[in-house]
């Protein structure tokens, strides 16, 4: 489909690993098992969760969960509330704000798949890191309704090592310099993540093969994720280890982002040919000395000249700024 949606050229094209990302989420949106994860887990202890248990009667603190929300032939698999849970560290914040939505003191969110709210009572804290949650479990009747509902792995979540792998460099077209504008991000090791056990036997070390595609699934709310060749897992010991990496996230980032940054763009064509290379926030401060007729640099902050290809390829990031302005000017006439 990627292929098929590119079409062939004879001309040299740069295309934007973002539809890539696109028909990779379609794909797998589709065929990938759900599970819940915590990449940075926290712990969180329900005080009240044996009384609420007895209310709830034999059973009550597991859920049957779709294995895909909109394919039946998936099947299903269950997942069971304990008296420990944990959450991930992107769902709680020491110091809430109208704007977040997860979890945060003297605050209530939902529980995924239980209904009921979390309200969380106390934060224990060992120096500066948070090492428990202390809550209660909420499900009266007159409840308030929670702003969003959060993930969650039971005790017996298993370990994992989780490798969120993002844009190699930081900027779209890597220069002769490339070796500088290499991310470091582009690998974030998680090494003490948990995964909720409904996939013990999926990913069995029995069904890893380096020739084909391992199983693949999406961490809810986080994104999708296949099976690396390092698992040694062993279901049925519960034992060896058991490593996902990230395909793509669930949602497009930069788009996300890009929703945020309208005044940032606005700002953007205000800027004046001449000075793009000084003011543009992704080459403020990079170079030294620039053509006093174009305003493409030639030589580096540190002094160091610029190759006649760098050059050329500043060049043609000018003249795309200069076409984006015009365009933006005639579209804001």
């Amino acid at each position: 489909n990627f292929c098929n949606d590119l079409g062939a050229t004879r001309a040299e094209n740069l295309i934007e690993i973002e539809k890539l990302y696109h028909t990779a989420r379609l794909n797998l949106g589709a065929t990938s098992r759900r599970a819940m994860a915590a990449l940075d887990p926290i712990k969180v202890t329900i005080t009240n969760f044996e009384e609420e248990k007895a209310k709830a009667g034999d059973g009550g603190m597991t859920f049957e969960v779709q294995n895909s929300p909109t394919d039946e032939s998936l099947g299903s698999h269950t997942v069971t509330l304990t008296s420990t849970i944990y959450i991930d560290s992107s769902d709680f914040r020491l110091v809430d704000s109208s704007v977040y939505y997860g979890l945060a003191p003297n605050k209530a969110v939902g529980i995924k798949y239980h209904g009921g709210n979390l309200f969380c009572d106390e934060v224990v804290k060992n120096g500066d890191k948070i090492v428990e949650l202390k809550c209660h479990i909420d499900n009266s009747e007159g409840r308030k309704k929670p702003k969003s509902f959060i993930t969650w792995v039971p005790s017996d979540a298993i370990p994992c090592e989780v490798r969120v792998y993002g844009h190699i460099f930081t900027v779209k077209e890597p220069t002769d310099r490339w070796e500088e504008e290499i991310s470091p991000d582009s690998e974030l090791i998680h090494a003490k993540a948990l995964v909720d056990p409904s996939v013990r036997e999926v990913v069995d070390k029995k069904y890893v093969n380096k020739w084909h595609s391992n199983c693949a699934l999406q961490f809810e709310r986080i994104g999708y994720f296949v099976v690396d060749t390092d698992t040694k897992f062993d279901s049925e010991s519960n034992t060896g280890d058991l490593v996902f990496n990230r395909t793509v996230s669930l949602r497009d980032q930069r788009k996300a982002k890009a929703k945020k940054s309208n005044t940032e763009e606005e700002e953007r064509m205000k800027i004046d040919a001449m000075d793009f290379f000084k003011l543009a926030a992704e080459f403020k401060g990079k170079y030294s000395q620039y053509n006093e007729k174009t305003g493409v640099p030639t030589h580096l902050a540190d002094g160091t000249e610029l190759t006649k290809s760098a050059i050329k390829k500043l060049a043609k990031e000018l003249d795309k700024h200069r076409k984006q302005q015009a365009k933006y000017k005639a579209a804001n006439k």
